[in-house]
């Protein structure tokens, strides 16, 4: 009878010994490794030819260079290859207009694909090309070196970076910041019209530049670098008229709900 026990309890513990050697034999699932794709394009574009780009999840950078064509440079990334191939970039190119659009699938109860899904585009264009319309909805947004066209941007939330573009210009931020900086514009008069959110403003002006500056903060402060700071009997202002430089340029109108708005001298290069 205890022969019997002693052999039942060898064969449980054989068993068991089995099922942990088997349990820790069992093979793990694969990690899903990150991946991304480089797309580059060129395209022969009109000097004055428009561009309008738009890109839910990702930067922008557009650079105004002496050449006659529009090269595009965009980088896909994504979590998995899966996920890398269901981004699409749909590109429509004619002489007069270029037309980019990116697309992220969607997955149930989620705005976009679940993972870091991005794509970063950098472009180089014609300095007088018309930028028509960039949209971002998440992404920093760079336009440089744009002269005597129009520039027309949005972005929902991320940083927005004007740099030294010449002409008449719409743009607007909803969380984030903008970062403009006027150099010394040469050509015919032109404005600009900026709104903010959420988020501060810096406004960088060149020795030289000629320009008027109207700010309004709703919910914020004022201040001026360039010169005295701006205010009354010590109290910052929410509001400014402020001129610069000899003659008239540009008249630039700032709007800011919450936020703060910062005037600065550029920086020489």
């Amino acid at each position: 009878m205890k022969m019997r026990i002693r052999i039942a309890v060898l064969q449980m513990t054989a068993a068991l010994w089995l099922l942990l050697a088997l349990l820790g034999c069992k093979p793990k699932p694969k990690t899903e490794l990150a991946a991304n794709e480089v797309i580059e394009q060129t395209y022969k574009v009109e000097p004055n030819a428009s561009l309008r780009i738009a890109n839910p999840r990702g930067s922008i950078t557009i650079r105004g260079e002496d050449t006659s064509e529009v090269r595009i440079r965009a980088v896909k990334s994504a979590s998995s290859a899966a996920q890398l191939k269901e981004i699409t970039l749909d590109v429509t190119a004619e002489p007069g207009d270029v037309l980019i659009k990116t697309a992220f699938p969607r997955k149930k109860n989620m705005p976009f694909f679940a993972g870091a899904a991005a794509v970063d585009y950098t472009l180089s264009v014609p300095r007088s090309t018309r930028i028509a319309r960039v949209d971002a909805d998440d992404g920093n947004v760079s336009i440089e070196g744009i002269q005597n066209s129009n520039v027309w941007a949005n972005v929902v939330n991320g940083q927005l970076n004007i740099r030294n573009c010449c002409g008449d210009l719409k743009v607007a931020v909803a969380n984030g910041a903008l970062d403009m900086i006027y150099g010394r514009c040469e050509g015919p008069y032109f404005s600009a019209d900026v709104q903010m959110l959420n988020g501060n403003v810096r406004l960088s002006v060149a020795r030289g530049a000629a320009l008027r500056v109207r700010g309004e903060t709703v919910n914020g402060k004022i201040m001026n670098n360039t010169g005295a700071m701006v205010g009354l009997q010590g109290q910052l202002l929410r509001k400014i008229d402020l001129p610069f430089g000899n003659g008239r340029r540009c008249d630039l109108t700032l709007r800011v709900t919450s936020g703060d708005i910062t005037i600065v001298p550029a920086q020489s290069d």
